[in-house]
This record gives structure tokens, sequence and C-alpha cells, in this order.
């Protein structure tokens, strides 16, 4: 639960979703745009908390040693302190897939009980994804090409249920500022964590 405590005690945090797109502009000032099919992994950099007490706080800074930028960790926004991200706007409370979409389609045929509205989190096969419009829900567009190839009555997980599992792709070193009986941890630069697709 290392990476999900900083998450969760965080000053601030980034978040890059955002397609790869190329742009080119002729000599005559006409301009030529592209987007390149990629996974449009999500990218969290978060400026941990500083001033945390170490003799707290040593366990979570020896399992971020443990897990270092190699292995993954499961990050939840379903806490009181973050809910707020990921929570579902639209009514809809349970979703399936309704038949086994292509490859790499942004629009999903979906089962649900409920509506959705645009920026909405949904997961699915352990991918998460945006709700790019507003929907009644039985079909959404989502901002990114689907990943991997789920079939047909999958379970979409919706808003707080959403998980992240993500890698570190830059852990910053700390310094102990030394106090009475302990330090206090401060961090040379924010966490990077990407989404971790296999």
């Amino acid at each position: 639960m290392s990476f999900q405590t900083i998450f969760d005690i965080q000053q601030s945090m980034t978040v890059n979703n955002r397609r790869m797109v190329g742009q080119q502009v002729a000599r005559s000032g006409y301009i030529t745009v592209a987007q390149y099919l990629t996974a449009v992994p999500w990218v969290f950099t978060i400026q941990p908390h500083s001033y945390l007490y170490y003799p707290q706080v040593r366990d979570i800074i020896q399992t971020i040693d443990n897990k270092d930028r190699q292995l993954p960790e499961q990050i939840s926004f379903a806490s009181t302190n973050l809910q707020w991200f990921v929570k579902m706007r639209g009514t809809a409370t349970a979703a399936t897939l309704n038949g086994a979409p292509a490859a790499n389609t942004q629009t999903l045929a979906l089962n649900s009980n409920g509506t959705f509205k645009a920026g909405d989190f949904i997961m699915v096969g352990g991918y998460v994804y945006k709700v790019t419009a507003d929907s009644a829900g039985s079909s959404v567009g989502i901002h990114r090409p689907l990943i991997g190839t789920p079939t047909s009555g999958t379970t979409v997980f919706l808003g707080t249920a959403c998980t992240f599992n993500v890698v570190a792709e830059s852990c910053p070193t700390y310094t102990l500022n030394p106090m009475t009986d302990g330090a206090f941890v401060q961090w040379d630069s924010a966490f990077v964590f990407r989404e971790y697709i296999t």
C-alpha cells in the first residue's frame, strides 16, 4: 500500500491522458493533424506531502523502496479524500458489455441501468477509460482505443470501483531533516506513475 499512501496524502496531482497527436505546418500555413493509434496510458505526477514524520512513515518508505520502479500497484480513488476524481455523474450503477467489441474500438455497446455523463470513469478488462459524451447508457464513447479483447457480458466497473494499475516511472529520493527524536521527510521531486499496460 505504499504508492496508494502517496496518492492519499498528496499535495497535488497532475493527470495526463492525452492522445498522441502529430501536427505539421506547411510553408503555406496549412496545418495537417493526425492521431497515432496508441494505448494512451494514464500518467499521474504526484507531488508528495513533505514533512512527514520519518518514525511514522518509514514502513511506507521501505515498501516504496521495495517496489521502486519495477513492481506495479493497483491504485484506487475510492477513499473519501480522492473519490471526487472518479465519482459518477451519470445515474448508472451497473453495466456489462453488450456483445464483443471490435479491436481498437472507441465505442462500447452496454447493458446498463442508467445514464453516463461526459468525464465518467469506467473500467473494462482491467483498464480505465473516460466517457467522452453524455449517453443514455446503451452506447458510450471512450477516450482511447479499447485495450485487449473483452467478451460479451464482461462486467464494466464504474466510478469509484475503477482501479489503475500503475508502475513508478520516477521515484524521488528523500532528505531527512532532523528534529527531536526523529526527522521530517523532504522529497527531492515528484513521483511519476504510468499505467502498466501488459
